[in-house]
């Protein structure tokens, strides 16, 4: 496994792209992990686009935003054959001796480091939040640039909440999502990124999966992702608190209410995660 460090730590950058509220390494490590076994649940493993046997025989993979390098060292551990790229503001991955893997720390809000048409297929999750809507489009746009006509886009992404008991629960996730828009971040682009795709005439084969994820009830999945969003509430204290003017420990008391909300059997919240699958048109001598 390779490790290159392309620009400096800049801490102003972090501070404000940084969505993921979490003081402790280890927490947001495990966190992230979470997160990761809820997409792998849901959409039923790894790679979803219909890329399979390139990736066996031997292609080229870029996983826009890494995290901690979950997915894409099983990904390159099952397609031992593929050479894979992962790049991120931050690279937390440790070194595990995967030769096809290469992790590259830059700056996702500028121009990645690669040339026109190098990759078979580019795989981004959970993204969106790290850009303002000015910049939105140009993450959208690079990753067009740098995936080969022919070549596979995959990208899965939360959709939206919905919360039909636990009053406290939508008071703490409609503050979370109006801190969002005081960022810039806003839901519109979200919902209308596939639109947006098609609208690029630059794909074809487009399609998506929309799927509902439980928050607590009486399954055992739902208790999973229950102690995932409880895990988030909590460490959202330091900047949701003072976006609400409420104190720190208001912000507990109410957090605490929302935990019992989520644990309580007759639950009624969710979530929508949604994955678009879609391929890079070849142009035709026409266009060329």
């Amino acid at each position: 496994m390779n490790d290159f460090s392309q620009i400096d730590e800049d801490k102003n950058i972090n501070k404000k792209i940084f969505r993921i509220p979490f003081m402790d390494q280890e927490e947001l490590g495990n966190f992230l992990f979470y997160i990761h076994l809820v997409y792998e649940h849901v959409f039923n493993g790894h790679v979803g686009a219909p890329i399979h046997g390139k990736l066996q025989y031997g292609a080229k993979a870029l996983q826009f935003g890494c995290d901690t390098g979950v997915w894409v060292t099983e990904v390159a551990a099952e397609y031992p054959n593929t050479e894979f790229y992962a790049v991120d503001f931050n690279i937390s991955a440790s070194n595990t001796g995967d030769d096809n893997i290469t992790f590259i720390k830059c700056d996702i809000l500028q121009k990645l480091p690669f040339p026109n048409d190098e990759f078979d297929y580019v795989f981004s999750r959970d993204k969106f939040l790290f850009f303002e809507k000015d910049s939105f489009y140009d993450y959208s746009t690079e990753i067009l640039r740098i995936l080969k006509p022919g070549g596979w886009l995959e990208v899965g992404y939360l959709l939206k909440h919905e919360i039909n008991s636990g009053p406290v629960s939508k008071l703490m996730i409609d503050a979370w999502q109006s801190w969002l828009k005081s960022h810039n971040i806003v839901k519109d682009f979200m919902e209308n990124f596939e639109r947006y795709l098609q609208e690029t005439g630059k794909v074809e084969s487009m399609s998506h999966q929309l799927v509902k994820v439980p928050i607590g009830g009486s399954y055992a999945f739902g208790e999973f992702t229950s102690e995932i969003c409880i895990c988030y509430l909590k460490n959202a204290k330091y900047y949701l608190a003072p976006f609400m003017n409420i104190s720190f420990e208001e912000y507990d008391r109410l957090a605490c209410i929302s935990e019992s909300e989520m644990r309580a059997k007759d639950c009624d919240m969710s979530y929508q995660l949604k994955k678009i699958i879609a391929r890079k048109k070849i142009p035709n001598s026409k266009e060329n």
